[in-house]
């Protein structure tokens, strides 16, 4: 039987998972090429206004070469992190919720550069409330089982507070992850209803709620326990 971990340090092993994370990154990356950049313009997008508009751009090259350090270069580096995290052993105890965001993390960033290539070769796309759907998609998603995570520098929320408490950390990412779910509704909703203003308000309420709220509770939490 394979080892799913390194016996003297708890981190999980290189193993056959992480492979086919990266090969199928790498294999969505060629298609993308093969099928995209003859269709590209010299200039392709590379910013949106608020109504969609695009008002930046970059060269072709640009942005294949964007694509390829985020859609293989960043799930590969999320990878590599616990071999480095002086919490590397707590890894091992949340090992399916750090496969889920690496995947996770990698649908949605193969999912924003098709949308941008199907924009710059010609079939508009409504980029704002696209991208900012597939952002509540990822939030619902990751959210939904972020109570799950161990204490660790990488993943979760890292306040502080919650890094030197074992009971601050786990408290504060059960409330995270419930926050993070209704954040995520609230943005799908908000990228099939709402016009362009009401998109970034929602979006900018997304954000508090997801964030600000948590961080504030495990500060509470901490202040609590100081003062007792």
């Amino acid at each position: 039987m394979t080892k799913t971990t390194n016996a003297a340090t708890g981190v999980p092993a290189w193993s056959v998972k992480d492979w086919i994370l990266l090969g199928a990154n790498a294999a969505v990356f060629l298609v993308m090429f093969l099928v995209f950049d003859g269709k590209l313009p010299d200039q392709v997008a590379s910013h949106y206004d608020i109504n969609g508009d695009m008002d930046g751009t970059m060269p072709k090259w640009g942005f294949w070469l964007l694509y390829g350090a985020l859609s293989i270069g960043l799930p590969l580096l999320i990878t590599l992190s616990r071999y480095i995290d002086p919490r590397k052993k707590n890894y091992a105890r949340f090992q399916g919720y750090f496969d889920l965001i690496r995947w996770t993390i990698s649908a949605f960033l193969q999912v924003m550069f098709l949308f941008i290539a199907l924009d710059s070769s010609g079939h508009r796309m409504p980029i704002p409330n696209l991208i900012i759907g597939a952002i509540g998609l990822l939030f619902v998603v990751v959210g939904n089982r972020m109570s799950q995570v161990r204490s660790n520098f990488f993943v979760g929320i890292k306040t502080p507070w919650a890094l030197m408490d074992e009971d601050n950390w786990r408290r504060t990412h059960r409330i995270g992850a419930r926050l993070w779910v209704v954040s995520g509704l609230l943005m799908v909703a908000a990228a099939l209803i709402a016009s362009s203003v009401w998109l970034a308000v929602v979006t900018i309420a997304a954000v508090v709620i997801s964030s600000v709220i948590p961080t504030a509770y495990s500060y509470l939490l901490f202040r609590r326990k100081s003062a007792s």
